[in-house]
């Protein structure tokens, strides 16, 4: 898991003069085996050109986390898929949003676009 991962910055995915640099808030990387990556890396941890050839060609999860399931989140999410697909050129991604509080009409919309909403109910210790 890669958390914070910047996307729209200038030297990957040849971004318009003036773009300003988005942070999606976590990324995954698939591979279909048990050797998956399961560590947690923060933006400290990796350069953006290691993380580029890590993911190019790969299936990735690009993960949002609210804290209530809004148009907001859906829209940071499909804005998202689209740059990272852009700049770090997946082979495939899956849009994924955690939150404690959802909304049935857009996890309809979620459910329409194959964006998987994950609802944590957050239990006070």
């Amino acid at each position: 898991m890669f958390l914070e991962v910047p996307i729209g910055n200038k030297g990957f995915g040849d971004w318009p003069l003036k773009s300003k640099v988005r942070r999606i808030d976590g990324v995954r990387l698939i591979d279909g085996t048990a050797s998956e990556i399961s560590k947690v890396y923060s933006s400290k941890d990796y350069t953006l050109k290691g993380f580029f050839e890590l993911c190019a060609g790969k299936t990735v999860e690009l993960i949002e986390v609210k804290k209530n399931l809004n148009r907001l989140v859906i829209g940071q999410i499909i804005a998202g898929v689209d740059m990272f697909e852009r700049q770090y050129q997946a082979d495939k991604i899956i849009p994924v949003i955690f939150c404690q509080n959802g909304v049935p009409a857009l996890e309809w919309v979620c459910e329409k676009r194959d964006i998987k909403v994950h609802i944590i109910k957050y239990i006070n210790p």
